[in-house]
């Protein structure tokens, strides 16, 4: 199975930001201790090393497991295309998850949820894996937070007539920031992280086992991993222990509400 994320761009989060990769990591958690799959994270260069840093702690978690493997992609739509097939004949995943991990436009550009414009060059097409997938009969799961992301082009004109910032490109696009990247399952939550942990979540409640989910303490050092290997929070720019603006605390009890919802689910 892929899990793919990674998002932001220089100046601002030269090495992503903390929303993504946490999500990923508990998702991976979680799809190993219940299904046993083997799970590779697939990113780009300037992303990796927080992707690295939290596959590392659920790889020291679950000794017994096959570790989480990371490929990355190489920046560019040529280079990508290649990349992308050889990946999918190698692994031949079974599904493929995105996890905040932008798509791009009609015009093929990508974009912040703010509708600040990304140069097609500079960004590793992840996105491909989408497509492929969905040819070779795998499934194919969207986690985002703003329609930019891989997954949101299935319900591409509900999101942009809603769209807090109108949708739109500053770079002038007609087609706006909303991705055309589609998915067979699109999940939307108000933190992409979120949504990994309602996924999580809900795989606990399925193979009742509340301890897929991973417990609200592992969450200050997953977030934390990630800022120590330059990923940054994406609402404030800022290398601190938050994502999208919450701080790491607000995330733990997040974690024990549902650890509670779970529980009088079973």
């Amino acid at each position: 199975m892929f899990i793919a994320t990674g998002a932001g761009t220089p100046p601002k989060l030269p090495y992503g930001e903390t929303d993504g990769p946490v999500g990923a990591a508990v998702l991976a958690r979680a799809i190993m201790l219940g299904l046993g799959a083997r799970v590779v994270m697939v990113t780009e260069d300037a992303h990796v090393e927080p992707v690295n840093a939290v596959a590392q702690i659920v790889n020291d978690e679950l000794t017994g497991y096959a570790p989480i493997r990371t490929e990355c992609f190489p920046l560019g739509l040529p280079d990508g295309e290649s990349f992308a097939e050889a990946l999918m004949e190698k692994y031949r995943p079974r599904a493929v998850i995105f996890v905040e991990r932008d798509g791009p436009n009609k015009e093929g550009f990508f974009h912040g949820v703010r509708g600040d414009c990304r140069n097609p060059e500079d960004v590793g097409h992840v996105y491909l894996l989408a497509d492929l997938a969905r040819k070779a009969g795998g499934l194919t799961v969207g986690i985002g937070d703003g329609g930019n992301e891989v997954g949101f082009g299935a319900v591409r004109d509900e999101i942009t007539a809603v769209h807090p910032f109108g949708g739109k490109s500053h770079a002038g696009h007609p087609s706006g920031v909303v991705t055309v990247t589609a998915t067979d399952v699109v999940v939307s939550a108000s933190v992409s992280n979120w949504g990994a942990y309602g996924v999580a979540a809900a795989l606990a409640w399925q193979e009742r086992t509340p301890s897929l989910l991973h417990p609200p303490s592992m969450e200050r050092d997953l977030i934390q991993a990630t800022v120590k290997a330059g990923a940054r929070d994406g609402a404030t720019s800022k290398a601190e222990d938050a994502v999208d603006g919450i701080h790491w605390e607000g995330h733990s009890a997040f974690i024990s509400l549902m650890h509670q919802i779970v529980s009088v689910a079973r």
